[in-house]
């Protein structure tokens, strides 16, 4: 949670405070129709006060909000500070209103579902068990005279007897934590409801941004060559035809993996394969577009892979083909527990700027999406491997990749 969306929580939790002394204005109301008139006066004159100071503090919390610069920490603090005082203003409002005997302690129950809706889960058990502490302190120091009960109910005195006072704290501390738990599970069920909006909304934008550019692009380029090509018995226009097509294919294929592994359920079958073998098929796909070597002393190197896999190792050939007009370099390392395997190029290399953020999708002035090394990362991290860049001292880039042996 940024402190954009926690500020706007804090707004939602000020304005529902309007809401409780809206609630306890009707109750009020209701209970000038069932107390006599005597006993009406003495409840009216502490809940108003008690709602007076709900107001002011409320509107106090409102401008403190909105002049105060915040942190995420302070303003987490801030929230706990209002809860835990809204707590001690319910514990009053019950002991002005009866004690025992008050319905008031529903006004917990609202705190307590308040703070899982509105904050962090966890919270809804810290406050379930603070409203637990000061209700059940509340009828021990009435029960034994500390502060003075207020009878205004005319109950029978048997309610304060040791035995149903711990019944009735143990069956509405019991409601707190239900309903704690019910709020925590609501909350997370919400959060990963939010989640899958946002995955879903992230790969709506994605589709549209290559629809929108990449492929509109290329299809640009089909056209023009098609224009060229009509009438002519030049075949190069053809094969750049040929070539773009293959490249629109592979950018489809790319956009559907990728969705794939964004997904949490997303599972694959893993075997035991050798990572010679798939890293040679790679290399065979760009046989005589650049000169590529591979070096490997033991060519049994196993891993546990899944189908995904060669997809690694042809996105960072491709990145380096695009990027290098010398020979590229295809080494094997033997790390004891793991396969370090690095593509050397002979490029431009990388700025140190974007060696942390460049495995993750983002724009390009070029007719690229991006996703290739976005999905090098996915598929990486699937194998509980690592990924990472080295400058080459000779000029260029080294993108190295860590994968567990079997």
């Amino acid at each position: 949670m940024d402190i954009n969306e926690l500020k706007e929580r804090v707004k939602w939790l000020i304005k529902a405070r309007l809401y409780v002394v809206c609630i306890l204005t009707i109750v009020g109301i209701i209970q000038t129709l069932v107390l006599t008139p005597e006993k009406y006066l003495e409840l009216l004159r502490p809940v108003s006060f008690l709602v007076l100071i709900i107001l002011l503090c409320d509107f106090l919390y409102f401008i403190i909000l909105k002049k105060q610069r915040w942190t995420l920490k302070s303003l987490t603090a801030f929230t706990y500070i209002q809860i835990a005082f809204d707590i001690a203003i319910v514990t009053a409002l019950i002991h002005f209103s009866g004690g025992i005997e008050s319905s008031y302690f529903i006004v917990y129950l609202f705190l307590i579902f308040a703070t899982g809706m509105l904050l962090y889960p966890i919270s809804t058990y810290v406050i379930a068990t603070l409203s637990a502490i000061s209700y059940g302190l509340l009828l021990l120091f009435e029960h034994y005279g500390i502060i003075t009960t207020i009878i205004i109910f005319d109950f029978q005195l048997e309610i304060w007897k040791p035995g149903v006072i711990l019944a009735t704290l143990v069956f509405r501390a019991g409601s707190f934590y239900i309903t704690a738990f019910f709020s925590d599970h609501i909350s997370h069920v919400l959060e990963k409801k939010t989640q899958d909006l946002e995955k879903t909304s992230h790969l709506k934008e994605l589709f549209i941004s290559i629809l929108a550019h990449d492929l509109k692009n290329m299809l640009q380029l089909v056209l023009g060559h098609a224009q060229l090509a009509r009438g002519s018995k030049n075949m190069e226009h053809v094969k750049k035809i040929e070539e773009t097509v293959k490249r629109m294919d592979r950018i489809i294929d790319n956009v559907k993996l990728y969705s794939k592994l964004r997904e949490k359920e997303y599972k694959e079958k893993f075997e035991r394969k050798n990572l010679y073998e798939i890293i040679k098929r790679s290399v065979g796909i760009f046989e005589g577009k650049r000169e590529i070597e591979i070096r490997c002393r033991d060519k049994n190197c196993f891993v546990e892979a899944s189908s995904t896999l060669e997809n690694v190792f042809y996105n960072l050939i491709d990145n380096a083909v695009k990027y290098s007009e010398n020979k590229i370099e295809i080494i094997f390392e033997d790390e004891v527990k793991n396969w370090k395997i690095c593509v050397k190029d002979y490029g431009k290399g990388i700025p140190d700027e974007l060696k942390d953020i460049i495995f993750e999708r983002f724009e390009k002035k070029e007719a690229r999406t991006g996703l290739g090394l976005a999905i090098v990362k996915q598929i990486v991290t699937l194998h509980k491997g690592e990924v990472w860049i080295e400058d080459n001292p000779e000029g260029g880039s080294i993108f190295c990749v860590s994968l567990p042996k079997t």
